[in-house]
């Protein structure tokens, strides 16, 4: 292993993506962390409200970043950290989208960065009920005892990739992409594109079939993908997610079988669970399906929102 990247994670004063209000960096060289950087942010002015929710999830609130540098001074201190070499982020899209968003709130151009998504490299490696950040990296025996904390969660986006690497036997960043099928999204100060799976399996397109939208763009979370929803959304009724669903190109369907690729999981409703069951049916189904070798992805809730938002 002789590349060197930084894992990069942002924690947000608000649920709008350019409140940056914390950032973690953990540098990796030689196939091991070899530096850390973290610093709290004062978000940029027209997203500074720090909503309560957020300041529970990761304990950040306005007093603690009233002397903190503003976004400028910290892009500067993340870009002279990383000089050049590219990032990781688990679920790259929010991560990334926090940087650009914060350069778009105060006028400034966005920097040229390179970048891939450890979240797409453990949904290409590994197996698992859930790919969200702890549930990965308890997997990988690297346990997530501070999440939200920016600088632990870089940790554990590094350790994530360091471990697939060691998976995959590959010498670097680049060739476990390669052969991963894994492209890099790129940063720069007119556009952007993400890091995402080319290859045959769980990231390569599907067909659209009549019901989903044929214009939807091929590289979107769900395009191609045949997904159930079981439980209560909260944002949404079901009949609204599944509409949500055809626009970008999925295939809601009502029940779980061998050609479902996803199962949201939202708040269950156990009244409707078997006598003696703890899980719905579409949820035992899934599970079931996943043991016994099928291509199948469970995710929460908040998981689901995020990539039809993305």
């Amino acid at each position: 292993m002789s590349d060197t990247w930084v894992a990069i994670d942002f924690e947000t004063a608000n649920a709008h993506r350019g409140s940056p209000c914390a950032v973690g960096l953990t540098a990796v060289g030689q196939g091991r962390i070899t530096d850390r950087m973290y610093t709290l942010i004062r978000p940029p002015a027209a997203y500074r409200h720090f909503d309560p929710h957020n300041t529970r999830i990761h304990g950040i609130g306005a007093s603690d970043v009233e002397s903190a540098p503003s976004w400028a001074e910290a892009l500067q201190q993340i870009l002279k950290f990383t000089a050049g070499r590219t990032l990781v982020a688990h679920n790259a899209a929010f991560d990334l989208g926090v940087l650009r968003d914060a350069c778009t709130a105060e006028g400034s151009p966005w920097p040229t960065l390179r970048y891939a998504c450890s979240l797409v490299v453990a949904r290409r490696t590994w197996r698992l009920i859930s790919y969200a950040l702890p549930e990965v990296a308890r997997h990988i025996e690297v346990p997530l005892k501070e999440h939200h904390q920016a600088g632990a969660d870089a940790d554990a986006a590094a350790h994530i990739v360091l471990a697939a690497m060691r998976h995959h036997r590959a010498m670097s960043l680049e060739q476990l992409l390669a052969e991963l099928s894994v492209v890099h999204g790129n940063v720069a100060p007119n556009a952007w594109s993400g890091s995402r799976s080319t290859g045959a399996g769980k990231g390569k397109p599907s067909s659209p079939v009549p019901c989903a939208n044929p214009d939807a763009d091929p590289h979107g979370a769900f395009y191609g993908k045949t997904v159930c929803i079981t439980g209560t959304l909260s944002r949404m009724k079901r009949a609204e997610a599944q509409a949500a669903l055809a626009v970008v190109g999925a295939t809601p369907v009502a029940k779980v079988s061998g050609k479902t690729d996803i199962l949201v999981v939202a708040t269950p409703d156990p009244r409707r669970f078997a006598i003696g069951s703890e899980k719905s049916e579409k949820h035992g189904t899934a599970e079931r399906l996943l043991e016994g070798g099928h291509d199948i992805e469970i995710i929460g809730e908040a998981d689901f929102f995020e990539r039809l938002n993305s």
